[in-house]
């Protein structure tokens, strides 16, 4: 098994798992929200992690939630914005 695989068995175990909470729309968010099991742990510099989750809830209006994740995939914090705008530049 090579370590890639490795971090991605470390991790599958998390998609069932709770995360937070969005306080804005009250969306339960849990590790399969987030695709977990493709993130890379070897490939984090420093942490926590701060992963941007886009995503509306009951038809409401679009907002970010930042989690911030330690090295076991616990939100350690979060905060939410209102104003996202998520552009792709054309080569």
């Amino acid at each position: 098994m090579d370590i890639m695989e490795t971090n991605r068995t470390d991790t599958r175990g998390l998609v069932k798992k709770l995360l937070a909470i969005c306080p804005i729309c009250n969306k339960q968010v849990y590790g399969n929200d987030i695709n977990l099991s493709s993130i890379d742990k070897n490939r984090i510099t420093h942490w926590p992690l701060p992963y941007v989750y886009c995503h509306s809830h009951k038809n409401g209006p679009m907002h970010a939630l930042t989690m911030y994740l330690d090295a076991n995939f616990a939100v350690r914090a979060r905060e939410v914005s209102n104003f996202i705008t998520i552009q792709k530049k054309n080569s």
